[in-house]
């Protein structure tokens, strides 16, 4: 099964499924999508009201990578359950980071 991200010389581009209203936000695994895609799958503390749902998905994500909020970007699927972030870092150390979040 393929990574839920790619690298590049500037950061990480990753994809993620949100489940919101989750009693608590929580790494679920490696989910597959169409074709040969996959995402990390995401329960999410936050109703999906008012952006809630997608500041959520940023902050766990900036803290898990241990990066600035500021380095995530929500990029696409801003209404959608399957979202495309983008991270501005060292690739090595997202990398590591992003291995760790995988089961």
């Amino acid at each position: 099964m393929r990574d839920p991200f790619t690298l590049d010389a500037t950061g990480a581009m990753l994809t993620i499924r949100a489940t919101p209203k989750a009693s608590k936000t929580a790494v679920t695994g490696v989910v597959a999508l169409e074709g040969d895609a996959t995402a990390l799958g995401l329960r999410i503390a936050a109703p999906p009201v008012d952006g809630a749902a997608n500041d959520e998905v940023v902050r766990f994500v900036a803290k898990a990578l241990r990066v600035g909020r500021g380095s995530v970007t929500l990029v696409a699927g801003q209404t959608a359950r399957v979202k495309r972030l983008r991270i501005v870092g060292d690739a090595v150390a997202l990398e590591k980071a992003l291995r760790a979040l995988l089961p």
